[in-house]
This record gives structure tokens, C-alpha cells and sequence, in this order.
């Protein structure tokens, strides 16, 4: 008996080397195993909802582009495809026409060079007449990294569960060492352990980590669970960085006394029509970043219109000298015009030419507490469109009521009153701004000089 358990003791060790490492295997590859499947489902069911909010998106666009396609508005089409690459945080967009002719396009800076990108298109329909589409690109950029940054702690989770089986296979392994060891002992010399009392110190060093351990496997180890939370998270973040503007806000509508500077580009449509796709959209940015510099210095809010941009001034933010405001933007934006035009003739280019016009009255402004959106109408705006349809390129119309604001008087110099008509509009009492006070006239030639410093190569 004593030989058989000297050879017992002897060989254990050899045995546990060999279970180990064997455990070991089996441990790795089944870790191994487990986090390719799951990285696997977790990966096709984020790229799923990936596409599918792509696809919502270039639905939805086609949705709001619907009225100004029909409308063969391309000017309102182009502003609206910025606007839709700032707030979906899209990389592309491009309206095209049933003949594939290219209608609006905008990029956000430096999506040429990503690659990794998913495409959706939609078609725009008015019953079963074909409108065109509209097709969206959208970055994987933001998904891949969240995906590296869950497989790592799939890894790291595995990791551990595997720490921590190879501590407790060695701590079995180490008490039946020493119970095996612990009988041999008392065999050779049973006198001196027959009144000992059991060593149990090996067990209550192995029971924390047992604990331990049986707690992690219940909280970690269930695939379900991990895979409901991953997905949880993941969808979570994507959907707060894509879907944000999505989210249902309260509205209220109030009522400004205010000032319209309608400005309305003299043929641009022939102009457009005459020049390539992208040459058309560029000269059409150009245009809208005159106007909105001007509105931005005046404290203005730019609404794009049918045939033109409004400026207001007054709303949504109540502004004491609106109509003074607005001349002076106008004066304002004829320069800045002169000086756009000066490098398009040094271009061989087409000169582009205004018709302002300005009319003040009362206005509704709808926005949401946020600020995120704001909406400005009312007649008055309908009204300055008119007004600069019977302007002449170079020339500040006023109509009566913006003649008559206090804030004009003996600071803004006009002459009239006119009588201008239309076949469809008639405005009896018109005037046509001069000049403007000379300390008015020195500060705008002042800023319009500052910006063209500004503009001049280093």
C-alpha cells in the first residue's frame, strides 16, 4: 500500500502537467470559438440597421426634395442638399433628374478620401410619373470603430475567463495533491496523525476565489445576456449620432415687426443653363454665401425662396433699426458684388447682377425652443419678391411702408415716389435709395475693404 501511493504521488504531477495543458486547448479554442460568433451576428446585425437607417434617410430626402423638383426649383434644391450633409452628418447627396442629369450635389469636406462607406438610393415619384432619385452616402467609419472597440472587450472578457479556470484547475489539482500526499502520511506513521485534525487551510484559500469565480461566470458567461447588451449599446450610439435632429419638439409661433431684404439673381437660371453641372452648382454657392456674409454682419436670418433669398431683419431676433439694417446690407452686398464680379471678368466670366428690393411689416416666426430650426412668413415676403421683380440691376427699392420706418429718416436718402407695375402687381408708391449718410457709406466701405484683405494670399 505504502508503494502504490509513493507511485501515486509521483505520477500526479506528470498527470496534471498533461491535464493542463489539454484543459488549455479545449479553454482556448472554445473562447476562440465563442468570439467569432458572436463578433460574427453582432457585426451583420449592426450593418443591417446600418443600411436600413441609410436607406431611411435617402427616403426621407426624397420625400422633402418632391416640391422642389417639381417646382424646378434647383437653387432651393442645392441649399436644402448643404443643409441635409451638416445636420444628418451625411458624407454625400446628389438629386438627379429621370435623365440621370445631375440636379443638386454636396459633399462634406474630405469624404473623397474614405473608403469605407455604405450608398442608398430612392426614387422621387409624384403617383407614376418619375421625378428622379436621390442617392445618399453615408461613412462606415463611425461603426467599424465601435465594432474593434467591442471585439476588444470580447477578447479581453475571454481572456479572463480563461485566467481564471487555469487558477481554479490549479488549485483542484493542488488539493488532491495534498490529500493524496496527506494519506501516504498517515499510512507510514498513524500514530502520530491519528489525533490531528484535518488541514483544511488549502480549502479556505480556494473558497474566495471560487466565489469569485462563480460569480463572474454567472454574471459574464451567458451569450444571450452579452449579445442583448452589445447590441443595446451599440444601437444606441449610432442612432443618437445619426438620428438626432429625428426627435419630436415643441414649437410656438410669434409675431415681429420687421424688415424683408429680398435679393433675386437676374437670369441666373439662363446663366446656369449655360455652364457644367458642377460650375452651376459652385457660381450658386458663391451667390448664397454673398448674401449670407451680408445677413450674417447685419444680424439678418436668410430664407431661401422660390426665385431668390429673403433676408430678415427683426425676426426672430427683435432688432430696433431693422429697416435701417437692411439698406445697409443692401449697400453692403453691391459691393461685395462689384468685387466678385471684378475677378469674374479678369475670368472671362459671365457677370452675375441683382434686384433688391425691401418691404417692412409684420411677420410669424416658428422655431423651436432649441433654436435648431426656424421658419419666418408672411405676406410681406411675398410682397419684397414682387417688389424686386420690377427692380433694375444696381438699384435699392423701397416700398412705402419701409420708407415711412423711423429709423430711416435723415440717415437713408431716396428718390420718388415711383409708380411701378406689372401685369400681375402693382406698388403705386415705391422709392429708390440714393445714398446713405456718410458715416454710414465710411463704414461699409471700411468692412468691405477688410474682408478683401482678408481674402488676399499671405
Amino acid at each position: 500500500m505504502k508503494q502504490f501511493l509513493s507511485v501515486v504521488v509521483s505520477k500526479f504531477r506528470s498527470i496534471h502537467v498533461i491535464f493542463v495543458l489539454i484543459f488549455s486547448g479545449l479553454l482556448c479554442t472554445s473562447t476562440w470559438l465563442t468570439w467569432n460568433q458572436l463578433d460574427f451576428h453582432v457585426r451583420s446585425d449592426l450593418q443591417h440597421q446600418y443600411r436600413s437607417i441609410v436607406k431611411t434617410t435617402a427616403e426621407q430626402a426624397a420625400q422633402t426634395a418632391k416640391p422642389l423638383i417639381q417646382s424646378d426649383d434647383r437653387l432651393s434644391l442645392q441649399v436644402y442638399a448643404k443643409e441635409s450633409i451638416e445636420k444628418r452628418k451625411l458624407d454625400s447627396i446628389t438629386f438627379y433628374s429621370p435623365s440621370q442629369e445631375v440636379l443638386a450635389y454636396a459633399n462634406r469636406a474630405g469624404a473623397a478620401h474614405i473608403t469605407q462607406r455604405v450608398t442608398s438610393s430612392a426614387e422621387i415619384t409624384s403617383g407614376s410619373t418619375a421625378l428622379g432619385s436621390v442617392s445618399v452616402v453615408l461613412s462606415t467609419e463611425p461603426l467599424e470603430k465601435i465594432l474593434n472597440q467591442t471585439s476588444s472587450q470580447i477578447v479581453l472578457i475571454a481572456l479572463a475567463v480563461w485566467v481564471l479556470g487555469l487558477i481554479l484547475l490549479r488549485s483542484l489539482f493542488h488539493v488532491y495533491e495534498q490529500k493524496v500526499a496527506a494519506m501516504a502520511k498517515k499510512i507510514q506513521n498513524p500514530i502520530a496523525t491519528k489525533h490531528q485534525a484535518p488541514d483544511t487551510r488549502n480549502f479556505i484559500e480556494l473558497q474566495p476565489i471560487a466565489t469569485e469565480l462563480e460569480a463572474f461566470i454567472q454574471k459574464n458567461t451567458e451569450k444571450n445576456n452579452l449579445e442583448n447588451s452589445l447590441n443595446q449599446l451599440l444601437n444606441h450610439q449610432i442612432a443618437s449620432q445619426i438620428s438626432k435632429e429625428s426627435a419630436p419638439r415643441e414649437s410656438q409661433i410669434q409675431p415681429f415687426h420687421a424688415s424683408v431684404l429680398y435679393v433675386r439673381a437676374s437670369g441666373l437660371d439662363q446663366l446656369k443653363s449655360n455652364l457644367p453641372n458642377h460650375e452651376a452648382a459652385k457660381l450658386v454657392s458663391e451667390y448664397v454665401a454673398i448674401v449670407q456674409q451680408a445677413a450674417k454682419l447685419y444680424n439678418g436670418f436668410v430664407e431661401v425662396q422660390a426665385n431668390g433669398l429673403a433676408v430678415i431683419f427683426g425676426a426672430p431676433q427683435k432688432m430696433n433699426e431693422h429697416c435701417l439694417h437692411a439698406v445697409c446690407a443692401a449697400s453692403f452686398l453691391y459691393r461685395l458684388l462689384n468685387n466678385y464680379n471684378s475677378q469674374r471678368i479678369v475670368q472671362a466670366k459671365a457677370l452675375l447682377k441683382f434686384q433688391i428690393a425691401i418691404h417692412s411689416g409684420d411677420v410669424y416666426c416658428f422655431d423651436t425652443p432649441e433654436q435648431a430650426s426656424m421658419a419666418v412668413f408672411g405676406d410681406i415676403i411675398f410682397e419684397a419678391a414682387q417688389l424686386a421683380n420690377l427692380a433694375k440691376a444696381g438699384q435699392i427699392l423701397l416700398s412705402e411702408n419701409a420708407r415711412n420706418e423711423p429709423d430711416l429718416t435723415n440717415k437713408v436718402h431716396c428718390k420718388g415716389p415711383y409708380n411701378l407695375s406689372t401685369s400681375s402687381f402693382t406698388c403705386p408708391l415705391t422709392y429708390q435709395v440714393s445714398s446713405l449718410d456718410d458715416n454710414y457709406n465710411t463704414l461699409i466701405e471700411r468692412q468691405v475693404k477688410h474682408i478683401a484683405s482678408l481674402r488676399q494670399p499671405a
